[in-house]
């Protein structure tokens, strides 16, 4: 991944949420099993028959339109679209890199209908919104019939995520957890020893107040909004204060957001601002004589932790001039959870070439070789237990050098975010992105002043909507 392409993760990337209401618990060990074991299938078919049969493949030339949020310079993921074609010698693909990220998406789409030239595959992180705003083409026809596909050991749960009414909707884009990384030279400077795999929150607090030394522009935290997006979220679930990542109940009907215990979980993390000065905020940065731009602190080897997701390694691989490691994230009073990202790849209702579409996906996410070529890219996880595809990410370059033990141990750990599998993730995003990339992180505003207004009317949508679509 590229310097572009790593700012872009860092940036764009967490303006991502979104999907579908269902279980998601069983997601968690997952990730694990396909690092720790080798053997089992689950198979890859669907019970339910399809509607009609997928359409028959043709020989025709074909330039195939594919929407990212990752651009067109990264050349780990311009490797798939690649071998796609050497494959599919009549399909050309044409990479299409929306700069607004998912949020971009649906306009994109929406324009390529009017133009008469649809988008044919495309990202999204709503599952159900994109599903119901009637975007996404029924996958059944293919997932039901296609002998490769249906052979393709998936680990349970992969395609159950992306089923809509019995339907598959989606497949994968990738695996990815996000970790702790550390800087080993500030580890050393201030005689730390590196994090063990079931570190806890408090641990990690101790450890960044040793590390702070403001006289040399040292800080314990990385100054990145990351740490409340996507650490915040995570702490009221690990300290038992709620029973779902992003303060919802079990089944993501309902915010616990305005909660007291859950309040004090947020306030405790915006505390590391406010209160330990051991992370800095833009306004905070400006008066320490640190950069502003968010994450500086961790790329110029002023911070000893930084919160982000797994596909980063790649960026980081290249980017920093300093050594350094990865950890999972901590454990909080009850439990630990890695967060995950599992987003879906959908074929364009709109398409005027399903099959290849439905072959791309296919290669992307039902084949070994574009796993691995997947894996190459960066940071994403096994979504199966083969073991020539897991052995291939166990050694793979990319993590020579790394605690590999700490990722397959993250990857246990891993509970996908509900905002991407929980329907109505897109409004409670809507109340916890502001205040985590904003309100609290930059400007601080206290969780219980900013939450407890604004949580009775987004459980009235969210039960409005879980009606709707019961």
């Amino acid at each position: 991944m590229n310097a572009k392409s790593n700012r872009f993760m860092g940036d764009e990337r967490m303006k991502r949420y979104g999907a579908r209401r269902m279980a998601t618990s069983a997601m968690t060990v997952l990730l694990a099993a396909a690092l720790a074991a080798c053997g089992g299938s689950s198979g890859a078919g669907t019970d339910e028959a399809p509607a009609e049969p997928a359409p028959k493949k043709s020989n025709e030339p074909v330039t195939l339109k594919v929407a990212t949020w990752v651009p067109k310079e990264n050349e780990g993921f311009q490797a798939i679209p690649k071998a796609f074609t050497k494959k599919f010698p009549n399909v050309t693909v044409e990479w299409i890199f929306v700069q607004n990220g998912p949020g971009g998406v649906y306009n994109a789409l929406t324009e390529s209908i009017a133009a008469n030239d649809p988008i044919d595959v495309f990202w999204h992180n709503n599952f159900p919104d994109t599903v119901t705003k009637d975007f996404a083409e029924d996958l059944t026809p293919w997932t039901s019939k296609d002998p490769e596909f249906k052979k393709y050991p998936f680990l349970p749960g992969h395609l159950e995520t992306f089923q809509w009414k019995g339907k598959q909707y989606a497949l994968s884009r990738g695996n990815d957890v996000f970790v702790v990384f550390y800087n080993k030279d500030l580890l050393a400077k201030y005689g730390l020893e590196a994090p063990k795999d079931n570190w806890t929150w408090e641990d990690l607090k101790a450890m960044a107040k040793k590390a702070t030394n403001p006289a040399e522009k040292h800080y314990g935290i990385s100054n990145h909004s990351s740490w409340f997006q996507f650490g915040a979220t995570v702490l009221p679930y690990v300290n038992g204060h709620a029973d779902n990542i992003n303060m919802l109940n079990a089944d993501m009907t309902k915010s616990v957001a305005d909660q007291p215990k859950v309040l004090d979980d947020l306030a405790w993390m915006q505390d590391w601002i406010k209160k330990d000065g051991i992370m800095l905020n833009p306004r905070r940065s400006k008066e320490a004589g640190v950069a502003e731009a968010q994450g500086s602190t961790w790329t110029n080897g002023q911070s000893l932790f930084h919160l982000h997701v797994s596909p980063s390694i790649a960026g980081f691989k290249t980017s920093l001039k300093f050594a350094w490691d990865v950890a999972p994230m901590p454990a909080g009073s009850k439990t630990q959870a890695s967060l995950a990202f599992n987003n879906p790849m959908f074929v364009s209702k709109a398409s005027k070439h399903k099959e290849e579409a439905w072959e791309f996906v296919k290669f992307w996410a039902a084949t070994a070789e574009g796993q691995k070529l997947l894996i190459d890219a960066g940071g994403t996880f096994p979504n199966t237990n083969d073991p020539d595809i897991v052995n291939h990410f166990k050694t793979n370059k990319l993590y020579e050098g790394l605690n590999t033990a700490a990722l397959v141990y993250s990857s246990g750990k891993a509970k996908i975010d509900p905002t991407i599998v929980g329907l109505g993730g897109t409004l409670n995003a809507g109340l916890f992105v502001p205040w985590a990339t904003v309100k609290g992180f930059a400007e601080e505003e206290s969780p219980y002043d900013y939450f407890p207004p604004k949580v009775e009317k987004l459980n009235k949508d969210l039960q409005e909507l879980a009606a709707k679509f019961k």
